[in-house]
């Protein structure tokens, strides 16, 4: 190789190749040749990459050997100079031997520079450039006075610095900033951040420092356009430094967390003390003007963070207030410029690739943000805003979903995104709820349509919700965010009006009017106000709760006259004396008596509801104890003093029900125990007991070949009747279970009857006859699988048969709104569905093969990533008790495990996660604390520890109050109870 060159050693932070290539000058050899000798495997160089001026290489244990003896210097000295000595191992084209690899730019490498030549001349002793691995403070040769400028596709430009002194005491301030401060070099990438997007954006006329540094420093022969581009760094720099001397300071933290008390900004203006300070440090005193109404950017995200987080010291708090986003990182300048020629001269295809995209976005994600936008526009359009609900989706399209996630993570979204939706409407994503701007919105058409807001009169011209509520805003002027009182003011709530304001008062006569012109229109619909419960809720107005306060203060006496007298003229029975479920009943017999007479002869069994006979007999059998006002209205509906004699005698004369055995043993046996019952009767207990053993019991008949009494048989055919009814307008008798239909609870019915032929099945006994009517009306009345599943199915039938859009393969309804979703689910678990429920599916058009052609959802099954971490970590360690704070390949395990734990307190029964949760380990959740568990699992593995077996022998002395499983567990690792 040309002879011996002597020791050539290597400067300390020097890239490989660099080092390579001045090894390459010294033997009088070029690059390429070195590196074939150094990679050579039998005449061939086992070399992958691709040589250019700005490339690295990596080279294996065996290529190092060669390196280190072609320049007679110890490995171990090598690796303590060059940074990617031994940083990986590659293997190269033939798979053994000495290899190395090639790789290029600063992202793919790491940050670095050239080397200062003067001091690189003094240290070898030639005039040989290099590059060296440098961060941020050692960009500049304070000695010679040289910017070390990384310029990609090439091996970098020493820029001379004798007209800009300023970087030179910035590079001063920058190494004392890091020796003071543990936040300097994040605050450095932070400030770094900043300057950047000030600079790719159109300077202001104010700013000359930076054009005239930028003229100081560019070569004579380069030109102006790319030298803007290549020095970003370069003229920025005193300023990142100052800036981020302001942003590193406690103090000055502390003023910016006091001014800003507690409220998240909205835009820098609020935080005027910061602004001034950077307008100060940076000696720019029209910076502060300038950034006022800035309301994104890397500097926003950084104030908003450090009041979100509260400056708080905790390594969370302190990675959250020093993150960059990717959106808002300057571009690299390798996708600023032209691809250059290859080292040999190679000139570049003729075909360049296309400058990277924008971080922090895709093309995926610009559609889908034009998309959205799109339907953000026409909301704009209709409303006047984009305070949208999280839940809400105009047009079947979830733009309050979409809006509420912008909302959330809008410190990261790219700048054009967020200039688009300011302009659209500046308050997308205002530090308050939705809600309270729609509510100002609602305030502002009031003050629009009906002139100024009088607050001192308690706002009488709006309604009471809105009065109230503008009321309450006044209450909390002096704590509400800057921006929320600038928005007051401009629907006149200065803080002189909100001092003033006096609370809405509701007009309670207005309230009372509206409350009996509701309990009339409900008497009109049923005749009464009995029916009416504490629950009632008649058109939208809580009546039943309205009532039950007239009936208190009736029942107490201090009701007004007036209302008692309005409320006699609606009902005069709207408070009795007696308790209302008599006086329901009541009315339900003077329904029953208006369409026939009633016979207290036969014990009114004529009646079609034998609960209505059975009160009535109830009423008879008690009349003389009866208030006299009801025995009155009873006379109304034809039960006098006589009725109830009648039927009173005709219970004490109707012939008794057949015992159930017979024959003479039979006969005489109960004629036995009748002479034993006359000759020492049991004494009675209690009124009511009394007057039941005086007067005989109701004749009941034999059961029906139906299973039901003849007296229940028209309970059930008032039953079917309803059934029918609702089915003829329904299609179906799939009601819910808290149905009711004119009146009469058919859901909760419907429900006992398939309670009952469930329990028939199971008992493995023949249907009941009389539930063929039921089928008859509906053959699907009790299906085997849920009733939501079959009142969906009846939903989808519905919308077909109206003729509205439907299309299961298209995704149509879409899979957004309720059908949709049932639909989607339906599709997907096509194969898991009972044989009847394809057959229904199949009646509208969701057939195996629309099943097969449903595209699978782009979303990943929910948990998948957790549940992946959660076995690995088990097959690692034997369990799932890891502590909460445990982070499995940047998964924060500890934290998720312990999130579903509390949800598995709140179910009744476990979710399909925690099933599979408890297939990794049967004691992830225990019904002991998991502290428990986990250092079980501790002192199994170790049982030796002194803190283990001091565990243990707390165990045994506690045996007796551990639990069962507890107790197994323990025996499992022979810790046996004491004896």
């Amino acid at each position: 190789m040309g002879g011996a060159a002597g020791r050539i050693a290597p400067l300390s932070g020097e890239l490989t190749l660099s080092f390579l290539t001045r090894i390459a000058v010294r033997y009088h050899l070029g690059i390429r040749d070195v590196l074939a000798a150094v990679t050579d495997v039998g005449g061939q160089r086992n070399l992958t990459g691709m040589l250019y001026p700005d490339s690295e290489i990596h080279l294996n244990a065996q290529a190092r050997a060669r390196v280190s003896a072609l320049c007679h210097v110890p490995q171990h000295v090598l690796e303590q100079a060059l940074p990617a000595w031994t940083r990986e191992e590659p293997s190269g084209k033939h798979g053994t031997g000495p290899a190395g690899r090639l790789l290029r730019g600063e992202e793919a490498v790491a940050a670095w520079g050239p080397a200062c030549p003067a001091c690189t001349a003094a240290r070898t002793g030639r005039d040989v450039p290099a590059r060296r691995y440098l961060a941020p403070e050692q960009r500049v040769c304070a000695r010679h006075r040289y910017w070390l400028l990384y310029l990609p596709h090439t091996s970098g430009l020493p820029v001379p610095l004798g007209r800009c002194p300023e970087v030179i005491e910035a590079q001063r301030r920058h190494v004392r900033l890091l020796h003071r401060s543990p936040a300097a070099a994040p605050a450095f990438e932070v400030a770094r951040a900043v300057t950047g997007t000030w600079w790719e954006q159109p300077l202001p006329h104010e700013e000359q420092q930076w054009p005239a540094r930028l003229e100081a420093t560019r070569p004579i022969e380069a030109d102006p356009n790319w030298w803007k581009v290549v020095a970003r760094d370069l003229i920025t720099y005193p300023e990142t430094v100052a800036l981020a001397q302001v942003l590193a300071s406690p103090r000055r933290q502390q003023h910016t967390l006091t001014q800003a008390r507690g409220h998240l900004p909205y835009r820098l203006g609020e935080i005027p003390t910061l602004l001034a300070e950077l307008a100060d440090q940076l000696h720019r005193p029209w910076l502060a003007r300038h950034l006022a109404d800035v309301t994104h950017g890397p500097l926003f995200t950084w104030a908003h963070s450090l009041v979100h987080t509260r400056a708080a010291p905790t390594p969370a708090a302190q990675r959250t207030l020093w993150k960059v986003h990717s959106s808002h990182q300057p571009r690299p300048l390798s996708d600023l410029l032209p691809q250059p020629p290859a080292a040999d001269g190679t000139p570049p295809a003729p075909q360049p690739k296309p400058a990277k995209r924008l971080r922090g976005h895709s093309l995926q994600a610009e559609h889908a943000f034009e998309r959205s936008l799109a339907h953000a526009h026409v909301y704009h359009r209709q409303h006047g805003h984009l305070a949208v609900p999280k839940e809400d989706s105009p047009d079947g399209y979830p733009l309050g979903g979409w809006l509420s996630g912008l909302r959330t993570r809008h410190t990261r979204m790219p700048a054009h995104q967020a200039a688009v939706l300011h302009a659209l409407y500046p308050w997308w994503n205002a530090p308050w709820s939705t809600l309270w701007q729609r509510t100002w919105h609602q305030a502002r058409d009031h003050t629009d349509t009906h002139g100024p807001l009088q607050s001192a009169r308690g706002f009488p011209t709006t309604s009471y919700s809105l009065g109230e509520w503008l009321y309450l805003q006044c209450t909390r002027y002096p704590t509400l965010h800057p921006e929320q009182q600038h928005l007051l003011t401009q629907i006149g709530i200065t803080a002189a009006a909100a001092a003033a304001a006096c609370p809405r008062r509701r007009n309670m006569r207005a309230g009372a009017q509206e409350a009996l012109a509701h309990a009339r229109s409900y008497t009109a619909e049923h005749g009464h106000l009995a029916q009416v419960s504490a629950t009632t809720v008649h058109h939208g107005y809580p009546l039943g709760r309205w009532l039950a306060g007239q009936r208190s203060q009736q029942q107490r006496k201090v009701l007004s006259p007036e209302r008692q007298q309005a409320l006699h003229a609606i009902d005069p029975w709207w408070c009795p004396p007696w308790n209302l479920r008599w006086q329901r009943h009541y009315y339900r017999a003077r329904d029953a008596a208006a369409s026939r007479p009633l016979h207290p002869d036969n014990g009114f069994s004529d009646l079609d509801d034998s609960g209505t006979a059975d009160w009535l007999w109830r009423q008879c059998a008690t009349y003389d104890e009866l208030h006299p006002e009801q025995r009155q209205l009873l006379t109304d509906i034809g039960i006098t003093t006589e009725a109830a004699r009648t039927a009173r005698e005709h219970a004490r004369t109707a012939p008794r029900t057949p015992a159930a055995t017979s024959g003479p043993d039979a006969d005489a046996e109960d004629t036995t125990g009748q002479a034993r019952r006359a000759a020492d009767p049991a004494p009675p207990t209690s009124t009511r007991r009394a007057r039941r053993a005086a007067e005989p019991k109701r004749p009941r008949a034999p059961r029906s070949r139906l299973g039901h009494r003849p007296d229940l048989r028209p309970g059930f055919e008032a039953a079917l009747a309803h059934a029918r009814t609702y089915a003829a307008q329904h299609g179906h008798l799939a009601a819910p279970r808290d149905t009711l239909h004119d009146g009469y609870p058919l859901g909760a019915w419907l429900f006992s009857q398939r309670n009952r032929a469930k329990q028939r099945a199971r008992d493995h006994l023949p249907p009941s006859p009389h539930l063929t009517e039921l089928t008859a009306i509906d053959p699907w009345w009790n299906p085997p699988w849920d009733t939501v599943w079959q009142r969906n199915y009846y939903r989808a039938r519905h919308h077909i048969e109206a003729g509205e859009p439907y299309d299961p393969v298209a995704r149509i309804p879409a899979p957004s709104t309720v059908l949709g979703s049932w639909i989607t689910r339906a599709c997907l678990q096509y194969d898991q569905l009972h044989p009847d429920q394809q057959h229904l599916l199949n009646t509208i058009g969701i057939t195996a093969q629309t099943a097969e052609q449903w595209p699978p959802s782009p979303r990943p099954r929910p948990h998948a990533e957790a549940l992946t971490h959660a076995r690995t970590w088990a097959s690692e360690h034997g369990h799932l008790c890891p502590p909460i704070k445990t982070v499995h390949d940047g998964f924060p395990l500890g934290e998720w495990l312990n999130r579903q734990r509390e949800l598995a307190k709140k179910r009744s029964s476990p979710s399909p996660t925690q099933q599979a949760l408890a297939t990794i380990d049967p004691w992830w959740n225990p019904p002991w604390p998991i502290l428990w568990q986990r250092t079980y699992h501790h002192a199994q593995a170790d049982p030796r520890h002194p803190t283990a077996r001091h565990w243990l022998q707390n165990q045994r002395h506690r045996w007796l109050l551990l639990h069962p499983d507890q107790q197994h567990l323990l025996t499992r690792i022979d810790i046996a109870p004491p004896t």
